[in-house]
């Protein structure tokens, strides 16, 4: 007696199923809204000049993975007060309590100058105010 299904049979469906579940996780895959914000300097002072490294962080994870891969990374001239910034948020990135943004200020050696973060508020502008970090 010859079985109904054979190997080649399990294989092609399997090969589609996989195809067609890629296909539309690619159409209904993760989207992006953006976060919009001012970083100021503590004192009302100009921010210092430097690299500014802006990302969402899950205070609620205790792991690596607490910082997302949304990020964003702009420059300080040092003559300003105020920096606008944006930073997309993928929509996988589910909004909790503990999600939060966290902008830090480098010199380009990578020594941490100043430090700030914020609750993360949907559909509102974001002040954050960056402090200078004390070793």
């Amino acid at each position: 007696m010859k079985p109904l299904i054979n190997r080649s049979a399990v294989l092609l469906a399997a090969g589609l199923l996989a195809v067609g579940t890629g296909a539309i996780s690619k159409t209904t895959g993760a989207q992006t809204s953006d976060i919009r914000g001012t970083l100021t300097f503590a004192g009302d002072a100009d921010i210092p000049k430097g690299q500014i490294r802006i990302y969402l962080e899950d205070t609620a994870i205790k792991n690596s993975a607490r910082e997302f891969a949304s990020r964003t990374d702009l420059k300080s001239s040092g003559k300003s007060k105020a920096i606008n910034f944006s930073v997309s948020r993928s929509s996988n990135i589910q909004a909790s309590p503990t999600l939060r943004i966290v902008a830090q200020l480098q010199r380009p050696d990578g020594w941490l100058l100043a430090q700030g973060s914020i609750k993360l508020k949907p559909g509102k502008p974001h002040n954050i105010m960056l402090y200078e970090t004390m070793y």
